[in-house]
């Protein structure tokens, strides 16, 4: 069987990339369809238009839509089981199937506001016989007689985590692991939640293609222990590449690491994904996260639950919820905020804003960007690519006085130091 993926012209803001071109884990999103359909044994054909999709029976999505294998093939093993002629492919409300939820284009079904229940229904269908129209556009209302929804049977574990309080209700951020996910993607933000599935999904994968290294490890972390630790069973759940250097006071806990990676002396590495030649120095910590291959984490960088592009080097002190493109420099001290205290964080989608339903988020960094040292980000935003964002040099204390008096408090002022019980009476001044 065929699936086809037609063009759309999804673009993803700030990159102005095709959606095609989008990092999902540690590829191109184009990649992660064709390894996909290969491991589901799914023939893969792009086409311009819908219409052009000549096999029957077929499989059809247009190409902004992110299935794992599991999803495909389980997908297709349901449909055979019920011996669906037509289906789209449809997912229970999950946290897996909210996490990446808002901003996506996608028709929910008995899907109350508050509490439980409900299907995300996504644009991956098994189309049987019948024409498809020509514009992209057409194709939902086309297939929505001869293609009814057929949910595919999931599994997923939920880590619930504490959150800084913001207000008086208290934040838990539930983590959800699972290897069925599907997405629409239309916004950076998509790449971002799906990052904060990758784990799950690539160690599952990996479990598939790997059972008896699978079985091997596991079982040798428990022989080691002799005791059921979840630590020290989810340090043995770990991917290394070959040519890594890790230095031995390293700690890594499930994840996978691509060939040539190099850590240093006290860092930490949990629940993440690290690309090839990724440099990581001392005392870094990365929490849930994926590295683009050939990233350069410097000295005692955190970063938590981010998706990084390749090629960037990531000096600030912290990160999290962020993403960043490609060849990035972060300096020192430069922040991307990341928490609003009330509502949600809204960002531009579609040329207008759209809220997120998210208090934490940071802001999206556009290729090639640099920010310097104090450049701060309020959340939300969109740095376009190749910006130079430096501090104001007013900002920076240029000129120290020979003489300053004993005991006295200064301030910075105009890149000069001034009396602190002069600073009233300066900012008084007209033109001041």
């Amino acid at each position: 069987m065929k699936l086809y993926l037609y063009h759309t012209d999804t673009v993803l803001a700030p990159f102005g990339d095709h959606v095609s071109e989008a990092q999902v884990l540690l590829e191109r999103l184009a990649d992660t369809q064709a390894r996909a359909c290969r491991r589901a044994g799914v023939e893969l054909e792009r086409v311009a238009r819908p219409v052009d999709a000549r096999e029957r029976p077929c499989l059809l999505a247009p190409d902004y839509v992110y299935f794992s294998e599991k999803a495909l093939a389980d997908f297709l093993a349901t449909a055979r089981k019920q011996r669906s002629r037509g289906a789209a492919l449809a997912l229970g409300r999950c946290r897996s199937v909210e996490a990446p939820l808002p901003l996506q284009d996608l028709r929910l079904e008995d899907w109350p506001e508050q509490g439980e229940g409900g299907r995300a229904v996504y644009d991956l269908w098994l189309v049987p016989d019948g024409e498809l129209p020509e514009r992209a556009q057409d194709v939902r209302a086309a297939l929505l007689e001869r293609c009814p929804p057929l949910e595919v049977p999931m599994r997923e574990i939920v880590v619930p985590t504490r959150m800084p309080v913001l207000d008086e209700k208290e934040q838990v951020f539930h983590f959800a692991i699972t290897s069925t996910v599907c997405c629409h993607i239309s916004h950076w933000t998509h790449l971002l939640w799906l990052g904060q599935l990758a784990f799950g999904i690539a160690w599952m994968e990996r479990v598939r293609s790997h059972k008896v290294w699978t079985a091997l490890t596991l079982l040798g972390s428990l022989a080691r222990e002799r005791s059921v630790n979840k630590y020290r069973v989810l340090a043995g759940m770990n991917s290394v590449g070959p040519g890594a250097d890790m230095h031995p006071t390293a700690y890594l806990e499930a994840s996978i690491l691509g060939k040539d990676v190099k850590v240093g002396a006290g860092v930490c590495i949990r629940n993440s994904l690290i690309g090839d030649g990724v440099i990581i120095a001392d005392h870094a910590v990365v929490l849930n996260s994926v590295i683009g291959h050939g990233c350069y984490l410097t000295e005692n960088f955190f970063v938590a639950s981010s998706l990084c592009y390749p090629g960037s080097t990531l000096g600030n002190i912290k990160m999290q919820m962020a993403v960043v493109g490609r060849e990035v420099y972060l300096y020192g001290w430069c922040a991307l905020m990341d928490a609003k205290f009330t509502g949600d964080i809204k960002v531009m989608h579609q040329g207008k804003q759209a809220g997120t339903g998210r208090q934490f988020l940071a802001s999206c960094v556009g290729h090639r960007a640099v920010l310097g040292a104090k450049v701060l980000i309020q959340p939300g935003r969109e740095i376009p690519n190749d910006l130079l964002l430096v501090s104001n040099p007013e900002d920076v204390i240029a000129e120290v006085p020979r003489e300053v008096p004993a005991g006295v408090p200064m301030v910075r002022y105009k890149g000069g130091l001034i009396p602190a019980a002069q600073l009233k009476a300066e900012r008084a001044k007209p033109g001041a």
